[in-house]
């Protein structure tokens, strides 16, 4: 008996002491990781506050002990030598960790938004890559590992971060960014060394979202993205939020140097990010604390986003600027590009570019040619310019004389002009303009260019003029005012120096229009139009929210299926009288991913109404598309409801752009169970029903198509304003 007393006694007291916790490293320090070479690298983690820490690297014959601080962190350094490996890493404590096959060669972090982020698998897959895939089974690339950062956002700045390190193969090299891959291939064909490629990436990003907000709050110009419009777009979007739990984590690691390919998501923003971007920069620098290490970005591909004015070559333009910055580099693609695609296919060659920058300006490889024509000046000649350039040997064109090039007189209007190769200069001009003052290149968000020089690397593009740009986004708002039986306007500018001029009959806007001062009631639909104006400069975009008053307004609605929160809609997005544009985070649709549109709208009171309208969003490259199914029921109870309209789906299509497809039932007879022909008309003759409660059913595709960079994976359902007139 004595002895089970002692035996509960010495239990008690083991379980007063302090706990102990474990060892533990952050996930980035973990088997098969790649350390970068000839430096002194950080090892951290988390212990006992006070506890004793040994790192021992096989690589070297000492071991180096450290004691956590009281708040039970702890770091060290230790140097790496020479490329080599596989080596272990054990670190102990009260337990003891070991990390093998560590490999100690070239790391660089791969950042940015969906072009970085695309893996092989989501391009099409190895099919489109058959030499790329024989060679990576040639020769293994056993020394190339691949560390993928998993998706996550934060309000303040993270210790740590989900990754996990893989070797390169066939099947992690599909899922891998391809981006990456080609320029961790290229940099291990050509140095001969391990190479780790660190990928933190998340399609339809600002660069905002990956930059810490002290960095913009700094910056009186940048305090424009504390309340930027594209932080109503998707929570992931909202500044700093990247940075603080995918970026801010990785800092102690230590890397050779970033590459970034990023800027689709700024193209309404490009008079600011010629400042962001740099600023980004600076803040990734200074965070590392190892000077102005090598920092290599992706000029965007050809495009057509619709915009009213060139938006992609401004930002082009932007991106250009950080290369005042010392250690930058810039791949330009404008070759390589698909106007009707936003994710190019060609990745091996943006890959390789990429690493042409590295193996010159960061391995001192001065045979190496890593930039194409870069203009210099332009001087005028005749009708026209002669143009220089640097690295301009044998210049050449592609498919013809040299393209993309326009000029423009006083009035400020460019026109296509004509160009031809003498040397190392271009004489462009044109017979219609006989004073030309400005000179363009490539400067139309879709040009894909054909000048290249000896090295097959393109001309970036380039303009003589300095006519400036404004985008500034105005937001508009329609909220019911305290009575509730009027609607209100309410308008808003993140740039509080501008001033905002509105139209409410669907014209342009002006310095002559309207100036907003305060809101405006409305007693009926509106097409209402907002521009931005700096002094005499206005905005180049044009907001504009379409207001349209019926019966179903700010009325009850019920779901089946939840619409998602990742997209602004909101719960009133079906019945607050705007319709959504064909930009799908434009804040007025509802997003159902994988799950269909089961809505039930209560009137209030029993109603003759002359129609029934649903609209639904289709853009493929979002993956976004058509319901299977539509149909509109109709009930005097909420409980019995009669289907009047029938809608089958339409086989999908590789569309180019984003459209909207309405679905609309005319109530010109009894409804009662019918089929509704394409156009959505019955030919029938019988009198309207009367009805309380409409029933809305849109049926979801589910998955993604076989011919869709997602297939197999859940698709979108993108519905707006049920309109009950």
């Amino acid at each position: 008996m004595m002895f089970w007393r002692k035996l509960v006694i010495i239990i008690l007291l083991l379980s007063a002491q302090p706990g102990k916790a474990a060892v533990r490293l952050p996930s980035v320090l973990s088997p098969g990781m790649v350390l970068q070479r000839e430096s002194v690298v950080n090892i951290w983690g988390w212990a006992t506050p006070g506890e004793k820490v040994t790192v021992k690297a096989s690589w070297l014959d000492e071991s180096v002990t450290v004691t956590t601080n009281t708040s039970g962190t702890w770091l060290t350094r230790i140097p790496t030598g020479r490329a080599g490996g596989p080596y272990t890493l054990t670190v102990k404590g009260d337990n003891t960790i070991v990390l093998s096959d560590v490999l100690v060669g070239e790391v660089w972090l791969c950042s940015g938004q969906s072009n970085m982020e695309f893996t092989i698998r989501m391009l099409g897959g190895w099919k489109l890559f058959p030499q790329e895939k024989k060679e990576l089974k040639k020769n293994g690339y056993s020394t190339v590992r691949l560390c993928m950062v998993k998706h996550a956002t934060a309000r303040e700045p993270m210790d740590s971060c989900a990754v996990a390190w893989q070797h390169a193969g066939v099947k992690s090299v599909a899922g891998f960014s391809a981006t990456a891959w080609f320029f961790g291939k290229c940099l291990s064909d050509w140095l001969g060394v391990p190479v780790g490629l660190i990928c933190s990436a998340i399609g339809g990003t600002p660069a905002e979202a990956w930059t810490d907000s002290t960095t913009v709050a700094s910056d009186p110009l940048l305090r424009y993205y504390l309340a930027s419009p594209n932080a109503q777009v998707r929570r992931i979007n909202r500044l700093s939020g990247l940075y603080n739990a995918m970026i801010h984590p990785l800092r102690k690691y230590g890397i050779r140097g970033v590459i970034w390919y990023q800027g689709e998501t700024n193209i309404t923003d490009a008079d600011l990010y010629g400042s962001l971007f740099p600023a980004m920069i600076r803040n990734w620098r200074n965070a590392w604390n190892l000077g102005d290490f090598p920092f290599y970005f992706v000029q965007i591909a050809p495009f057509d986003y619709h915009e009213s004015f060139p938006a992609a070559a401004y930002l082009r333009e932007a991106q250009a600027k950080a290369l005042l910055l010392p250690n930058t580099g810039m791949a330009v693609t404008m070759d390589i590009g698909n106007t009707l695609d936003i994710h190019p296919k060609n990745k091996p060659a943006v890959g390789q570019r990429l690493a042409l920058l590295a193996m010159a300006k960061t391995y001192g490889n001065v045979h190496v040619f890593h930039s194409g024509p870069v203009f210099t000046e332009a001087r005028r000649e005749g009708n026209g310019f002669r143009v220089f350039f640097d690295a301009a040997d044998s210049l050449f064109s592609k498919g013809g004389t040299p393209s993309c090039f326009a000029l423009a007189g006083s009035d400020g209007i460019f026109k296509p002009a004509r160009a031809r190769i003498e040397g190392r200069t271009l004489v462009v001009a044109s017979d219609s303009l006989r004073n030309p003052l400005f000179l363009r290149y490539a400067f139309n968000d879709a040009d894909s260019v054909n000048l290249f020089n000896q090295a097959g690397l393109p001309a970036s593009a380039f303009r003589t003029d300095t006519i400036s740009l404004l985008v500034r986004n105005v937001k508009i708002d329609i909220n019911p005012d305290s009575t509730g039986k009027k609607k209100h306007i309410v308008m808003s500018c993140n740039d509080k120096d501008c001033r905002i001029h509105y139209t409410l009959n669907g014209g342009d806007p002006g310095p002559g229009s309207p100036v907003y001062r305060d809101s405006i009631l409305l007693d009926g639909s509106a097409d209402v139009r907002a521009r931005a104006f700096k002094g005499a400069l206005g905005s180049a975009i044009t907001s504009r929210i379409v207001y349209r008053n019926h019966l179903g307004v700010d009325r009850h609605v019920s779901t089946v299926f939840p619409f998602s929160e990742e997209y602004p809609g909101g719960k009133n997005a079906l019945l607050d009288g705007i319709n959504g544009s064909v930009i799908y985070s434009d804040g007025h649709w509802q997003g159902y991913l994988g799950v269909d549109l089961d809505a039930v709208v209560d009137l209030g009171a029993v109603y003759h109404a002359d129609s029934v309208t649903v609209s639904m969003l289709e853009d493929a490259g979002a993956w976004i598309f058509l319901p299977k199914q539509v149909e509109i029921s109709i009930s005097d109870d909420g409980l019995n409801f009669t289907k009047v309209a029938e809608f089958p789906g339409t086989e999908l299509k590789k569309v180019r752009d984003a459209s909207i497809k309405a679905y609309t039932w005319h109530n010109i007879r009894e409804a009662k169970p019918i089929y509704i022909p394409r156009d959505g008309r019955s030919a029938a003759e019988n009198h309207p029903a009367s009805f309380r409660y409409v029933r809305v059913f849109a049926k979801n595709r589910g998955r993604c198509p076989k011919w869709h960079a997602g297939k197999g994976q859940k698709s979108w359902l993108f519905a707006d304003e049920i309109i009950i007139r």
